[in-house]
Formats: C-alpha cells, structure tokens, sequence
C-alpha cells in the first residue's frame, strides 16, 4: 500500500501537532517496512530528515491554514498516487478527492468559540471562523476515518458534528 502523510506540521515548532507528527513518522519508519510511504515536508526539514528506503520525501513548502495548501497540495498529492492519505490535523484540502483518514486532537475551537474567545476584530473572526467551520467540516465529511486521542474528543465530535461513531477511532497518544 502506498501511505500519503502530510508532514508539514513535522517539528517541535509546531508545538503538539509537530511533535505527534514526528512520533508518527519516526515509530512508522521502524515498525513497517512493508508499505510505501510518502511523506510531505517543508523546506527546514527535507534534507535534514533521514528515512528508510521505504519512504519517499517530497517538498510542499507552503503553509499550513493557507490558501496555497487548498489549491496546491492536491495537486502534489494527485502526482504521488497513494491509495491512503492520512492528513495529522483538520486543514485537509476541500478539493482532494482521493481516500484519506484526519486526525482531531480536540473540539476546543467548538467548545470555547465566540467572540470572546478572540482578540481579533469581529468581522474578521467571524469570516475566520466560518471558513474553519467549513474546512473542518468537509475534513470529516469525506475522510474515511477518523482518529481521535480520547473518548472524550470522540464524543464531542459526535455531539458537535453528528458523526456516525463507527467512522470514528480512537488511537490514545503516547
């Protein structure tokens, strides 16, 4: 099988998603050396990261949360023809159409949203805010699983986004 990850988040920078995104690729690389991997990378970590034969880097310099990864990841993620992709967080392009599996960490922008949950001016917030909800939303919609870290974010995503909690798995982090 040919498995699609998107590393961008790859790095202690990126705070929780970066490090959950360097335990996964590192525990892949010496658990599996039957698939194929894929694993999309910024600029600062593509020479520097060493991968066994198995895995193939590819460069996808652009930002997370921006308009260049909706209009160019599928793209780059087409040219690799994997049958699975896994994107580690929510920001999953609204226009891929191949198979993929999201992880959600937490539901904590739906828990604690409003405007005073921000600092930023409420038009943009609210314009923000919606693009979010409709990004999140299409994330789940279309991926063929999706992964949690507890039953608690498995139940608030159940509650918030009244998903069938089959499609739902939770895989405790650690």
């Amino acid at each position: 099988m040919r498995i699609l990850i998107d590393g961008r988040l790859y790095g202690l920078e990126n705070a929780g998603l970066g490090r959950y995104v360097m335990n996964l690729v590192n525990e892949l690389s010496k658990l599996d050396s039957q698939n194929e991997y894929v694993l999309l990378l910024r600029k600062k970590y593509y020479n520097s990261l060493k991968l066994p034969v198995n895995w193939k880097k590819v460069l996808a310099d652009f930002r997370h949360y921006s308009f260049a990864e909706q209009v160019k990841l599928p793209g780059i993620i087409g040219g690799e023809k994997p049958d699975l992709v896994h994107f580690p967080h929510f920001n999953v392009p609204v226009f891929y159409r191949g198979r993929y599996v999201v992880t959600i960490h937490d539901m904590l922008m739906h828990r604690f949203a409003g405007l005073s949950a921000t600092t930023l001016p409420a038009l943009f917030y609210l314009f923000k805010q919606s693009v979010y909800k409709f990004v999140f939303s299409m994330a789940l919609k279309k991926a063929v699983m999706i992964i949690v870290p507890s039953e608690t974010v498995k139940r608030d995503l159940i509650r918030y986004q009244k998903i069938d909690p089959r499609k739902v798995e939770v895989i405790y982090e650690g």
